[in-house]
């Protein structure tokens, strides 16, 4: 690894300074050793640097820029004190599109169609539709949950939705280096489509006359989620097949996205594996 000369303070970066970086040893190393989230620079302390070298000397070999500097500086790049030795700028986050995660779908419903027999059994598919989800760390919470469920892939618009930052990177603990995240330009024609591969749609919906615990939720499920503010559009909810709400045992009458997210998945996975059982 070699070592540079710091960069001059005074140096300007393009765009967003706080959009492109990323810090913290567990999460950058995770992105650097995932290689699917482009990084234009990594900068290290002289620690960090010894201690990741093997990942860090491969980004090198890669045409990486690698810099070793001080803490002070990477306090100053990722204004953080968190940043662990480790910060990395990233480019844009590279989304799937409908098309390429179409062979995807395809072959998990082929899979589920056969009925294949595994241990431990493979529940049928299932993928999350959110709908203008604008708060960086629900998104984040919410791509976190759909890792430990083992979604099949994340649909979002491309209007009124939070992009992929760093930030929604470090809020999803990594799961956003793991999931298909597809971004569309429609989200109501790739819904139609998603129920036209045989997947029956279940809305988020506080106002529902179904709970979670009595809805069949088994069988291919597109969970969809709404915005914070308005819920699901009034379009996508219409060609939704069930509405679920969620029972609220205490004073508090409603959950945020992400929390809702997680107890709706974590329902439909146990019914759909409970039949395959």
């Amino acid at each position: 690894m070699s070592k540079k000369t710091s960069m001059p303070k005074s140096k300007k970066f393009s765009g967003n300074h706080q959009r492109g970086w990323l810090w913290g040893h567990h999460a950058v190393i995770e992105t650097l050793m995932n290689g699917n989230w482009p990084v234009l620079e990594i900068f290290a302390s002289a620690q960090a640097a010894l201690q990741h070298a093997t990942v860090l000397r491969s980004q090198e070999s890669e045409g990486v820029p690698l810099e070793i500097v001080s803490s002070d500086r990477l306090e100053q790049l990722s204004r953080s004190s968190e940043h662990q030795g480790l910060v990395i700028r990233l480019g844009q986050f590279p989304y799937q599109s409908m098309e390429t995660f179409s062979t995807v779908l395809a072959d998990s419903i082929a899979r589920d169609r056969q009925q294949v027999k595994a241990m431990p059994p493979v529940p049928p598919p299932l993928v999350v539709i959110c709908d203008r989800i604008q708060d960086t760390f629900n998104f984040g919470a919410i791509l976190r949950c759909c890792d430990g469920a083992n979604v099949d892939g994340v649909i979002v618009g491309d209007r009124g939705q939070a992009e992929v930052t760093p930030h929604v990177a470090r809020s999803s603990s990594g799961a956003v280096n793991h999931i298909p995240i597809v971004k569309v330009s429609d989200l109501l024609e790739s819904a139609r489509f998603i129920k036209q591969q045989g997947f029956r749609l279940a809305a988020a919906d506080a106002n529902a006359n179904t709970s979670v615990w009595h809805a069949p939720l088994g069988g291919p499920i597109g969970l969809v989620i709404g915005s914070e503010a308005t819920g699901i559009s009034t379009d996508l909810q219409s060609i939704c097949d069930q509405k679920l709400w969620i029972p609220m045992l205490g004073k508090v009458t409603s959950l945020n996205a992400a929390v809702a997210t997680g107890i709706l998945l974590y329902e439909i996975r146990r019914q759909q594996i409970s039949a395959v059982e």
